[in-house]
């Protein structure tokens, strides 16, 4: 092993049991196979109390309306039977779609049941169902025509393993085959577990001869479905089910690998290239005093060999307790740089050690690498999982990492967007907004209170700090200002020199990371107005050591008060006259929208004359209004129409913009954006610009400027109804865009 040789083995007694003698030492069992008929009886509906009733909302729980009580059933019902309906369901025509979906989800839970029924079962329309419809639609209509919805999900299921999930009422054979088919594939087996719960014996009665057919997939995922069920509800109760089938089902269902940890391959697999535990890291003890022997470790490489991503055999969470964190983390980080997966970023045993053994070091080494990952390549090797460590960590250190993936990752689609969402519940956990974290994530880079840090050279010391404009500048121990920090000399120290200096770059490159992130974030919040409590103010701004240096460049308001942060903390108001807070007081960077003309012009005066540079346009900031036309439309017509260079749609990415999904021919056609208040702006234009080839329709035609009521629901709003200031902002983005 590659270090700590001087550390001794621990001896048997002083391990976990399952790194000297692991299950599958005993030899090899033969599995028990019977050839069982399962029974062919009449389908079942059986609820769960209260489940029905949920599920009868389920359709309209996100942006789905409900139709108006007055319409005309038999006339829609009429319209769907003549297959007219039919014409609505049009590639790329996202608007009629959209009614297609509301017409049907109407006239399924709102209209007559006899009228409903019958569109149910008409097979024309399954195929459109299966395209636009969730989980909630699916849900909703099982729960107000039970068996009459039952083969329009079994057809769904065909489709999108995800219908099971309207599949937990439902009891008889084909539903056992669609909750054994998919089970333990994705991890997650919320609703085969509901149903087996639900359905108790009489589900398992119907699993029971998969779990004991020939050995193959098939068994393997029906004798998972019963472990899962004894694991909750207790072996008696599969004992129980096989009674149907006598007593040698009765024997051989006993005998079954219920305990987690019989569950391995048979046989084993050869550990994969570069698992040699004679050149990774040695895993100590937690004293540190002893390291697991050569064998025991190969047996945890084994195991680790057989787990996945997300669910490690079961005996790997019972064994990692004694062993020391850190040198189990060195061990899973040497893995990963050992590892040779021909497909994924890991091995799946892999990125289950990085994830659970990982610490704040291994977040830092990993983190540069999964920002660098195309998306063709997440896409492929299962990148996203990467990001389950700094979740797991859920230090600010490793939050800060997810939230530079969100923003600056290579990967939108995947890495940024998993990142947001985990960024997201940690805030959640933590009784924050994502905002509000982010505000608390912003690193102080080892600087002190007042923004500095002295570099020990040994027979000397410098201190770096910061200007407004957050160019670094050196001074001597007595004060006296250097033009830089010097390299280290033949009388400094050999290696509290060299390291101070290495600091000293990296510092530089940081702060400049750290200032191009919340300078950004800074403006997001002027547009969207945000606010801060007075505590969070002074925290978070005027005593930070990086922070303090862009609120000195900036406005500030309470209420109808503006105010500026002066050089040495305090607080000043637009006539240099000192101003104090209230203690109640919530702190906005207002828009030069809000401040007014004559607001901006005196302060832009102030700025000039302490020769302060904002870092981002506040009081310079262009500013428009809608036109008396425009406020009660949904369409922005004046920017409709031009022609413009495929480059400055992109660049509109830049400022917060985001590309459509990609369609037929490897065409995006759209350009979207989510304002503060959630309003969905969106530019269409054509013929699109092209994935792979963007030049090779380098003019785009700008067709619509709309403005909708939400990213999916696709309801028209008048441009009126948005806040001025995001008016303002998407105006002058499309100004930008179009002139």
């Amino acid at each position: 092993m590659s270090q700590d040789r001087q550390v001794e083995d621990a001896p048997d007694g002083a391990l976990p049991v399952l790194l000297v003698q692991p299950p599958w030492s005993g030899g090899k069992r033969e599995p028990v196979v019977l050839k069982l008929k399962t029974p062919r009886e009449p389908t079942f509906v059986r609820w769960a109390p209260g489940r029905r009733e949920e599920w009868l909302e389920a359709p309209y729980k996100y942006a789905q309306e409900r139709m108006p009580e007055d319409t005309d059933w038999d006339e829609l019902a009429a319209f769907f039977a003549g297959g007219q309906a039919l014409q609505l369901w049009k590639p790329r025509e996202w608007q009629s779609r959209s009614r297609f979906e509301r017409l049907y989800i109407g006239l399924v839970m709102q209209a007559p049941r006899e009228l409903a029924e019958k569109l149910l079962a008409d097979e024309r329309y399954w195929d459109a169902f299966a395209d636009f419809s969730n989980v909630g639609a699916d849900r909703g209509a099982v729960a107000r025509h039970e068996k009459a919805a039952y083969p329009l999900v079994m057809h769904q299921l065909k489709k999108r393993k995800w219908s099971v999930y309207a599949l937990e009422p439902f009891l008889d054979h084909a539903v056992a085959q669609g909750m054994i088919k998919d089970f333990g594939d994705d991890g997650r087996n919320d609703a085969q577990e509901a149903w087996y719960a639900l359905h108790g014996a009489d589900a398992v009665r119907l699993t029971i001869p998969d779990a004991l057919r020939k050995p193959g997939p098939k068994r393997e995922r029906a004798e998972a479905a019963l472990r899962s069920v004894a694991e909750r509800h207790g072996h008696d109760v599969l004992v129980e089910a096989a009674g149907y089938y006598g007593d040698e089902a009765v024997q051989a269902v006993s005998g079954l690998r219920t305990d987690p940890l019989d569950v391995y391959p048979d046989p084993l697999p050869g550990l994969p290239e570069g698992w040699d535990p004679e050149k990774l890291p040695r895993i100590l003890l937690r004293r540190r005093r002893q390291a697991l022997p050569l064998a025991a470790t190969r047996h945890l490489l084994t195991m680790l060999s057989i787990s996945e991503n997300r669910k490690p055999y079961a005996g790997v969470p019972l064994v990692v307790g004694p062993l020391d964190p850190e040198s189990l983390a060195e061990f899973a980080w040497a893995l990963y740089r050992a590892d040779r997966h021909p497909k994924l970023w890991a091995s799946p045993g892999v990125q289950y050690a990085l994830a659970e053994f990982g610490d704040d070091r291994t977040a830092d080494r990993l983190a540069p690498i999964v920002a660098r990952w195309s998306r063709a390549y997440v896409w492929e090797s299962g990148g996203q999982s990467a990001l389950r460590l700094f979740s797991r960590l859920g230090t600010d250190a490793a939050l800060r990492h997810l939230d530079r993936l969100a923003n600056k990752a290579e990967d939108h689609k995947w890495i940024r967007r998993s990142a947001r969402e985990a960024l997201k519940r940690a805030a959640e956990r933590r009784g924050l907004t994502q905002e509000q974290l982010a505000d608390r994530l912003v690193p102080a880079l080892g600087l002190d209170a007042g923004g500095s840090m002295t570099l020990d050279y040994g027979p000397r010391r410098f201190v770096v700090g910061f200007d407004e404009e957050l160019r670094p500048f050196v001074t001597d121990e007595s004060g006296k200002p250097r033009k830089t920090l010097p390299k280290p000399g033949v009388k400094d120290d050999d290696a509290l020199a060299p390291a101070a200096y290495e600091r000293f770059t990296v510092l530089k490159k940081e702060v400049r990371t750290v200032a191009a992130d919340q300078i950004k974030r800074l403006e997001a919040a002027m547009a969207a107005g945000r606010t801060w409590t007075a505590g969070e103010f002074a925290s978070l701004f005027v005593a930070h050591p990086l922070m303090r240096h862009l609120a000195r460049r900036l406005v500030w308001s309470t209420g109808t008060d503006t105010f500026r942060v002066a050089e040495d903390g305090t607080l000043a108001d637009v006539r240099d006259d000192a101003f104090t807070l209230p203690g109640d007081a919530r702190i906005a960077l207002p828009h030069p929208l809000v401040l007014g003309e004559g607001a901006v012009q005196a302060w832009a005066a102030i700025l000039a004359d302490y020769e302060i540079l904002q870092p981002f346009p506040q009081l310079g900031r262009p500013v428009h209004i809608l036109r008396e036309d425009e406020r009660g439309g949904d369409r922005l017509r004046r920017f409709e129409g031009g022609t413009v260079h495929f480059g400055r749609i992109l660049g509109m990415t830049s400022r917060g913009w985001e590309l459509g999904e990609k369609e037929t021919g490897g065409f995006r056609r759209q350009v979207m954006l989510m304002t503060p208040d959630d309003r969905h702006v969106m530019v269409t234009f054509e013929p699109g610009i092209r994935v792979f080839d963007p030049e090779e329709h380098a003019e785009q035609h700008i067709g619509r400027v709309m403005l909708m009521t939400g990213r999916h629901s696709g309801r028209p709003l008048a441009f009126g109804d948005l806040d001025p200031v995001a008016a303002s902002e998407v105006i002058t983005d499309l100004h930008r865009l179009t002139e």
